[in-house]
């Protein structure tokens, strides 16, 4: 009987203790979930909004483009046959060979002619006619009207197996410096001057640093000749492309247009700190542009850094 009173005590017991558990976790439950609509309702907004009035500097590279029509304007000295035979060639296209290196032979009534280079330069089989009219010695003489309405047409390679008489076989192409001719609407032109640098982009991406030579204009049109003297394995090959002018290069930091302040004596901005705290930092601004404004790197303000979106909403 004792026993039977023992477990009964026993398991009331149990019961006690364990709604006693249930109630703790009730009450560790209700005061989780009044601590997370607390931090949704209060802290959360807060850490958003502060979001929201910050941006990330970021890195940017700003290019002044113009598309153009471009002509490519070599040193070329076309070569002749010598007269009329079958022709056998020894130099492929593109190579850069020496003056007085053999390039052909011409074969005509059991006679053999060997046809020399006459300068040092690339051996080109791609002829157009225009090889003495674009000529750099004869830049002085070019109206941007003339050129503009020129025929837009590659040269061809035509390398032929004989000939019926003194006809073009091949040019030298000088390898020194070459020339590239931006034809640009008068209307649409933009500024520029002899010896500055700029860069050519041709069709394939390749780009190519130049120096602007000399820039001139008629009422229609205006012609800027770019020099250039980094090889490009197809500048004897083209004469006409679509090409662009990239003028000038800026790179810097990114910050939005209205996180520019001033502290009475500086442009700056105001840069998030660790603490929570923000600090006026002095820049130099590069470039002003639509989605944002590009500043010096290297300077107070550092990629990565959170500034203000607006500078006027700074508060002491």
């Amino acid at each position: 009987m004792l026993n039977i009173w023992y477990f009964f005590v026993k398991m009331c017991s149990m019961e006690e203790k364990k709604k006693r558990r249930l109630l703790i976790l009730s009450i560790i439950i209700f005061v989780l979930v009044l601590a997370a609509m607390y931090v949704y309702l209060y802290i959360l907004p807060d850490i958003r909004d502060s979001r929201n009035e910050n941006a990330v500097v970021t890195y940017a590279r700003v290019e002044d483009q113009q598309k153009a029509e471009c002509v490519v304007i070599r040193d070329e000295t076309v070569v002749t046959s010598g007269g009329a035979g079958s022709v056998s060639y020894f130099v492929e296209e593109g190579v850069k060979t020496r003056k007085y290196s053999k390039v052909a032979d011409v074969y005509s009534g059991g006679q053999r002619d060997g046809i020399m280079a006459p300068v040092t330069g690339f051996v080109s089989y791609y002829l157009d006619g225009l090889e003495d009219v674009l000529d750099p010695e004869r830049f002085e003489e070019l109206v941007p009207t003339e050129v503009a309405e020129m025929e837009k047409k590659d040269p061809e390679s035509s390398k032929p197996d004989s000939v019926d008489g003194d006809k073009p076989i091949f040019k030298m192409v000088g390898s020194d410096v070459w020339y590239v001719a931006a034809v640009i609407p008068t209307a649409e032109k933009i500024e520029y001057t002899h010896g500055q640098s700029v860069e050519v982009e041709f069709p394939d991406g390749f780009r190519a640093a130049g120096t602007v030579e000399m820039s001139k204009e008629d009422d229609k049109y205006c012609l800027v000749i770019i020099s250039i003297k980094r090889y490009y394995e197809k500048f004897s090959q083209i004469r006409w492309f679509g090409g662009t002018v990239v003028s000038s290069v800026a790179e810097g930091l990114l910050v939005p247009v209205d996180s520019i302040g001033t502290n009475g004596e500086n442009n700056g901005v105001y840069v998030l700190e660790v603490d929570g705290n923000y600090v006026f930092r002095a820049v130099e601004i590069i470039k002003h542009m639509p989605d944002g404004i590009l500043i010096q790197d290297g300077g107070a303000v550092s990629l990565y850094d959170e500034v203000l979106k607006d500078a006027s909403r700074y508060q002491e």
